[in-house]
């Protein structure tokens, strides 16, 4: 059973990755169907494979209707109004919103796991698949090499890092809602941060020989 809490931010997670799948089959000859497809797959897919792994009935997207409303809302309207905005924009905005759809399913898919009575290390790698693997199933129909696997910058290992952050505070006894949020706002800024700055994982082997 989730926490009023854990719904929130999953809420949080679910626009922001509804959006990224938008954004993501702008441009691709898409029809509308298939834009849904997209969206529904980036906020779902992580969550369907965690709740298939630890047997969580009903499934998030089954026990929550009004959140699968909210994608197909998100889907009917999204167009008109990127339309209105330049590439440069739009790529940047799906840089964000898939950024924090990582962070917030990467944390709370790592809190559900655990809640669940998983030990740690499962429950972090839980976490990380909640966080990227919609986002890999959106690039697989959409016939491209995921962008976890192609990124060359910290995408699953933000996700990991951060799932880790999110244990470390909870073994400490942090309250959730601070363990929670911590977690995610850290998963977004080391995205955001090496996105920005360009860092690549190769940088990190230079800096190591320096």
């Amino acid at each position: 059973m989730q926490s009023g809490l854990l719904e929130f931010t999953d809420f949080l997670g679910i626009v922001a990755f509804a959006l990224a799948g938008i954004l993501a089959a702008e441009n691709k000859k898409v029809d509308p169907v298939g834009v849904f497809v997209m969206a529904f797959t980036t906020a779902f897919g992580g969550g369907i494979i965690r709740d298939l792994i630890i047997d969580n009935r009903p499934m998030y997207w089954i026990a929550h209707p009004e959140y699968v409303w909210v994608t197909l809302i998100m889907t009917m309207f999204a167009p008109a109004i990127i339309r209105r905005f330049q590439a440069k924009v739009l790529r940047e905005l799906f840089i964000w919103s898939d950024a924090i759809g990582l962070g917030f399913f990467a944390a709370g898919g790592t809190s559900l796991s655990i809640t669940c009575g998983l030990p740690y290390l499962p429950s972090v790698l839980l976490g990380v698949c909640t966080g990227v693997c919609g986002g890999l199933m959106r690039d697989v129909f959409l016939n491209r090499l995921p962008m976890v696997m192609s990124d060359r910058q910290p995408y699953a290992f933000a996700a990991f890092v951060g799932a880790w952050l999110y244990v470390g505070m909870r073994v400490l006894e942090c309250p959730e809602f601070i363990s929670l949020f911590a977690s995610t706002f850290f998963i977004v800024g080391l995205r955001m941060f090496c996105w920005y700055k360009k860092i690549m994982f190769a940088d990190f082997g230079r800096f190591r020989h320096k």
